[in-house]
């Protein structure tokens, strides 16, 4: 082969992988960032006695300023759709009670968050939420299957 041919054939080698990779990488980026996201809430991610435990520390630290509608069903989909169980635990736990914000147990603002889940419409599964926001922010919301 002579030095020109193995010249070009090394710019087409070089050529094919550039491509290669930048159509790898392209494909990437393209991704859905909630990809990496492994679970939904209708995949069951609280338990029914955690929603009820939620459903109590609600009605005794939430119903002097709100009411449970205001927080579930079309009001809760509509507002919390294509976010993350994390979002919502964390807006909650660092923005209430309003009058000591921070102040309950994780436990129970992870309780709070499954009453709402529950009255919004999913179904309960095996395993209690976890209080942790970093594992919060693995489940994604979805709509409730109709």
């Amino acid at each position: 082969m002579s030095r020109s041919s193995r010249q070009g054939a090394a710019i087409a080698s070089l050529t094919l992988s550039l491509f290669a990779a930048w159509s790898l990488d392209s494909r990437l980026l393209a991704q859905d960032p909630s990809s990496s996201i492994a679970r939904s809430v209708v995949d069951g991610v609280f338990t029914a006695g955690q929603a009820s435990r939620g459903r109590q520390q609600f009605q005794q630290t939430c119903t002097v300023c709100h009411g449970p509608s205001e927080h579930t069903g079309r009001n809760f989909e509509a507002k919390w759709q294509g976010t993350t169980v994390g979002d919502l635990f964390d807006l909650v736990a660092t923005t209430m009670p309003q009058t000591d914000p921070g102040s309950l147990k994780p436990e129970d603002y992870a309780a709070i968050v499954a009453f709402f889940l529950s009255e919004t419409g999913y179904k309960p599964g095996e395993q209690e939420l976890p209080v942790d926001v970093e594992s919060l922010k693995k489940i994604r919301i979805e709509p409730v299957p109709r």
